[in-house]
């Protein structure tokens, strides 16, 4: 039995207590010690990990714009509508129900289900819902009207801003522009090869979340680490707007009113390679570049590869030339047939011509002529040759997707295939290599790269990069050139180009018809491409131009499909740009002074064009106006020329005094 509770006792259990404490306290110190100083960095990772979410973001891209600064491609801010499902009550009425108020007003506006809205809004578990991203201003307005409604708000809901890519002319050169695709990456076309150029400022934005990764919102713990945005680089093409709107409906008409399968034409400056005008068909708007196939999206002026048919004969005209087998006075005799081997290979129209210059083998694309002129070529030269024009190999341009064609390796080449070949046949092509070959013809000699990019400007006005004229190569002498100009200038004027004359100006060109390619391989039945090459004026080129019809129905020629195409276009870019006729050949004649026996023109008395209150434009009218007064009357009234013809108006549909609507179509007869 024990005594009696002593002091000294007490003494004891009181030290052996405030050591006790004493040793616990130094645990905790030492413990939070080795928590804050030896792995604080490790814990808050491991804490931000489960609690925090980060989000990224792009600042606007930046600007892409046509040669004269006109706005392609430009990014604008927009409002992304955010929603937390359990804020969605109201506390003055506690017998709203908000979640389906909203559902059943904001479905018709945004274009989304009333159900499927209404689902969304009921997960009342989810703290972070994104409606809709980057409306457009109308929808936000709409939207911003029924969130805040004065007299019955709808709570849970809030704003974010993200950037959104707009196109500004819609689908106006939408394959050479591509599009933005998600997490701001550039899909095709110049947003892809420059994406890294153009690419936004990167946005970090860290939020607490649940454990079920959902937002923790109105709680005080958002933080936002905001990189500042940055003015971007601005990238200029050679591209000129009012020449790709002429290509754009050219192009649109070609396709309806022949049912084609597709198309592609290029504009280019023959003497520096700037493409000044690019189009494929069919094409899309890359505002809403998911309502289109895929197939849309994809730029056939430099993707496609075919057979370039007749229009590849000046190309091994002028390796005859340059190898010292010919001169455009030479004589062959046209059978219009001619074997080779097992193969045997007809003019177009089966009829032969007797004994002909070669001029004439080119002017009336003479199959038989080319065939005689392929064979003394030989294998070796005429791959050479072709390559010596840039074909079999990539033109370099700043597209991505660029195709490098077919060709045949000259120790595994048949007769067969060597004569095929002198017609265009049994080589693969794409329209960009077609269109550089023949702009060598027509600027003296000089394989160019082609570039569509003019300029990128840093956010300083710094010129960062600059395209410029690069010579690849000389494929041909001046003289030879010129030679084959004259060859090119006969078949618009005499040949089978005629379709592609202007009255009043020297056009150079060819035309071409091959059968297509199947997938499979060989030909497919039926199925040909029509094309013609050309450029004007023939004498001093400054615009060179390809058209490619893939699978015309009915007319499938070059001369009959692709020809007029190639006429009407550039009889639009001549007057726009004020290029006037070299001759007044088969125009209208002036007056002369009696006396001095010099020309004078009328004095005529431009009309005015007038917009009506109703939005019409009432019309003129136009007799006895040059081509150029018409087209700039037509754009003050918002109208469209179809010229015919050259010289001075003497007849219109519709007639004088009609009214029409803006954008609507004008078609003149000038004579």
């Amino acid at each position: 039995m024990r005594g009696p509770f002593t002091i000294k006792d007490g003494k004891k259990r009181g030290g052996f207590m405030l050591m006790l404490i004493f040793m616990m306290f130094a645990i905790v110190v030492l413990r939070l010690v080795w928590i804050q100083f030896v792995r604080g960095e490790e814990l808050k990772a491991r804490l931000d990990n489960q609690l925090v979410s980060k989000e990224r973001r792009y600042t606007p891209r930046g600007r892409i714009l046509d040669r004269n600064g006109d706005e392609l491609a430009v990014s604008v801010i927009c409002k992304t509508l955010i929603a937390d499902p359990k804020m969605m009550y109201s506390e003055r009425n506690p017998n709203r129900n908000c979640r389906l108020e909203a559902a059943e007003k904001l479905a018709p506006i945004l274009k989304i289900s009333k159900e499927e809205l209404l689902k969304d809004f009921s997960d009342t578990e989810r703290r972070y819902l994104r409606v809709v991203r980057a409306m457009d201003q109308d929808v936000y307005k709409k939207v911003d009207a029924v969130i805040n409604d004065d007299k019955n708000p709808l709570p849970g809901f809030y704003y974010e801003e993200e950037s959104k890519r707009y196109y500004t002319k819609k689908g106006v050169a939408a394959q050479v522009l591509g599009f933005v695709g998600d997490q701001d990456k550039g899909v095709y076309g110049i947003e892809a090869k420059f994406d890294s150029i153009l690419r936004g400022a990167e946005v970090r934005r860290s939020m607490k979340t649940d454990r079920g990764g959902s937002q923790i919102y109105g709680d005080g713990s958002e933080k936002n680490d905001r990189v500042d945005a940055t003015k971007l680089s601005t990238i200029y093409l050679t591209i000129d707007s009012k020449i790709q709107y002429v290509l754009e409906e050219a192009m649109d008409e070609a396709v309806a009113s022949t049912n084609a399968r597709g198309a592609a034409a290029i504009i280019m400056d023959p003497h520096t390679g700037e493409v000044l005008g690019m189009v494929s068909r069919p094409t899309f708007d890359p505002n809403d570049y998911g309502e289109y196939s895929q197939e849309s999206w994809v730029n056939k002026a430099v993707t496609m590869i075919y057979e370039p048919g007749s229009v590849f004969k000046p190309i091994v005209g002028c390796m005859g030339m340059k190898y010292g087998i010919l001169n455009p006075d030479r004589s062959f005799y046209d059978a219009g047939r001619i074997a080779i081997d097992d193969r045997v290979i007809n003019n177009w129209d089966g009829e032969g011509m007797g004994w002909v210059p070669f001029s004439d083998a080119i002017k009336y694309s003479i199959n038989t002529v080319m065939v005689q002129l392929g064979m003394e070529l030989g294998a070796k030269r005429i791959i050479e040759g072709s390559k010596n024009f840039g074909f079999g190999s990539e033109t370099g341009i700043d597209l991505p997707g660029e195709e490098s064609g077919i060709l045949y390796e000259a120790k595994n080449m048949w007769r067969p295939d060597i004569a095929t070949m002198s017609i265009g046949q049994g080589i693969a092509v794409t329209p960009i290599q077609v269109l550089r070959a023949i702009c060598a013809i027509a600027n003296g000699g000089e394989l160019l790269k082609p570039y569509i990019v003019q300029k990128i400007v840093a956010p300083n006005g710094d010129i960062i990069r600059e395209g410029k004229k690069e010579v690849v190569r000389n494929a041909i002498t001046p003289e030879i050139a010129s030679q084959m100009r004259k060859m090119m200038e006969a078949v618009v004027a005499d040949g089978g180009g005629k379709r592609a004359g202007i009255k009043g100006y020297r056009i150079a060109g060819k035309t071409g018809t091959a059968q297509r390619l199947a997938e499979g391989g060989g030909y497919a039945e039926g199925q040909y491409i029509a094309s013609f090459v050309g450029f004007v004026p023939a004498d001093k080129p400054q615009y060179a131009m390809l058209v490619m019809v893939d699978t015309p129905r009915g007319a499938f020629y070059g001369s009959q499909v692709a020809a007029p195409i190639f006429r009407d276009t550039l009889q639009q870019v001549l007057v726009a740009k004020g290029i006037q006729p070299s001759s007044s050949e088969g125009l209208r004649s002036l007056d002369h002074a009696s006396s001095l026996g010099t020309a004078k023109k009328k004095a005529v008395k431009i009309p005015q064009i007038v917009t009506l209150p109703n939005g019409k434009v009432k019309i003129p009218d136009f007799k006895n106006l040059d081509m150029r007064n018409v087209q700039e009357l037509l754009q003050r009234g918002h109208l469209k020329l179809k010229p015919y013809g050259s010289g001075e108006a003497y007849k219109q549909n519709p007639l004088p005094g009609t009214e029409m609507d803006e954008n609507s179509i004008v078609e003149v007869w000038f004579n």
